[in-house]
């Protein structure tokens, strides 16, 4: 069974407690999907501490790109950029808050739309407004209907 993101993460940290680090250990040992997931998390981890992390938002025209990605998906809701989005929705609830507030936030059927607007209101409150805008960037980032449409 595979540590989850909530796990490597406190591994990572440090704060996984002497047994679970060395379960963990073992396992990344002869998993490589779990020492690629805890080299992103330590890369990632990285980029923040530096302040490399991605710019926030640039006002209007970073506004119209959400709206523009979120007309796309509801044009096409099971389309691949709804699942890389909620994909990705998923992994950052599951490494901030962890897995049971995944199932609390998601409802089966949900729309990607919908599960970014309930993700992007538990952002806010928890992280505050900055972290979460980067976050949403993050999250935003390089999916194909985010771009904007040929001609803006």
């Amino acid at each position: 069974m595979h540590p989850s993101q909530a796990a490597l993460l406190a591994f990572c940290d440090g704060e996984a407690g002497f047994d679970r680090s060395r379960r963990i250990e073992k396992h990344l040992a002869k998993c490589e999907k779990c020492r690629n997931r805890l080299a992103r998390i330590r890369s990632e981890k990285d980029e923040l501490s530096a302040g490399v992390a991605m710019p926030a938002m640039e006002g209007r025209r970073g506004l119209d790109d959400v709206l523009s990605a979120i007309a796309n998906w509801r044009g096409s809701p099971a389309g691949p950029g709804a699942s890389e989005l909620r994909s990705r929705l998923r992994w950052q609830i599951e490494i901030y808050f962890g897995a049971p507030a995944l199932r609390v936030v998601e409802n089966p059927g949900m729309p990607a739309e919908e599960l970014l607007g309930k993700a992007s209101e538990i952002f806010d409150v928890f992280l505050g407004p900055a972290a979460a805008e980067s976050v949403r960037d993050d999250v935003l980032a390089g999916l194909d209907s985010a771009r904007p449409e040929a001609g803006r």
